[in-house]
């Protein structure tokens, strides 16, 4: 704290304090981090929606990928992180890819405020916008799930929100473009348009705040993981939150919420396949950053 003379005075802070403070920390990176690389969580999709092809399949470059990230806050590991992606199925002449993924909290932090999130993403592997977003949420017993049907053509989500044995269906109004968590890093991984000053936006709902994400090319650097050394390219964002006006047979008419209520930093490789290398988050708690320890590419 500060004295009235302006000088620092230090307090010791007590177990109960150091607990609450670092769980704070825990949940306040693990939002910001999911938010700013929609790496999402995950168990593989379920079974029954898989049907054999009808018909020969589109194509979709990222089948079979696999990624593996060690997240750590303030220089300790707080979670790992996987994300994996499966091949083309159909759904009633529908063709979908399933994406899924894992957020576990790990050592110390497991310990006084433990996560195990878990996330699907059906997205069409024509527009890589997602079909159906499912997300479960398991934070130190507090368990929620959301589950999002997107229906682009008339600019509406149908949501289910599930707490604590309390369910709510309503529907939202969305951009036509809208993605999910995880949908949107596929499609920007297929710009070709990669350069210095290059500025995208992606619309993202989930079932809670739907968030525009504002995109800028801003640098190329060398950055090193434990796969070794990348030549990457530096993106940075900034997340407004968005309140949004539904209009019949139209796109919504959108309103800034909370401008910059988040700001990240990713690296994805120069080559063809930018991979998704690191990304780092800055936090009024602390500083975060997901760097990747494995991968199996689609051609593995």
């Amino acid at each position: 704290m500060i004295s009235s003379s302006g000088a620092f005075i230090l307090r010791r802070p007590t177990r109960c304090t150091f607990i609450r403070e670092t769980s704070m920390r825990l949940l306040a990176f693990k939002t910001a981090l999911i938010l700013a690389v929609s790496l999402g969580s995950g168990v593989a999709p379920a079974e029954e929606l898989s049907k054999p092809a009808p018909q020969q399949s589109p194509e979709f470059k990222f089948a079979g990928e696999e990624f593996y990230y060690s997240a750590r806050l303030n220089n300790v590991e707080a979670m790992r992180i996987a994300v994996r992606a499966g091949d083309i199925k159909y759904k009633d002449k529908v063709a979908y890819v399933p994406i899924s993924g894992s957020a576990q909290s790990t050592g110390f932090f497991h310990s006084i405020y433990p996560i195990n999130d878990q996330a699907n993403t059906f997205l069409n592997p024509q527009t890589y916008r997602p079909l159906r977003s499912e997300k479960y949420f398991d934070e130190k017993g507090d368990v929620r799930t959301y589950k999002v049907d997107f229906v682009h053509s008339t600019y509406r989500a149908r949501v289910e929100r599930e707490r604590n044995d309390t369910q709510r269906r309503f529907q939202m109004a969305i951009p036509g473009t809208t993605h999910d968590m995880i949908s949107w890093f596929y499609e920007l991984r297929t710009r070709e348009d990669f350069e210095l000053g290059r500025q995208m936006t992606f619309y993202i709902y989930d079932g809670w705040k739907l968030s525009a994400l504002r995109a800028k090319v801003v640098a190329k650097e060398d950055v090193y993981t434990p796969m070794g050394w990348f030549k990457a390219w530096r993106v940075d964002f900034e997340r407004d939150v968005l309140n949004s006006r539904g209009q019949r047979d139209k796109e919504p008419i959108l309103k800034v919420r909370t401008q910059r209520q988040s700001t990240a930093s990713l690296w994805v490789s120069r080559d063809e396949n930018r991979l998704p290398i690191k990304v780092a988050v800055s936090t009024p708690l602390g500083n975060a950053e997901a760097v990747l320890i494995k991968m199996k590419l689609a051609s593995d």
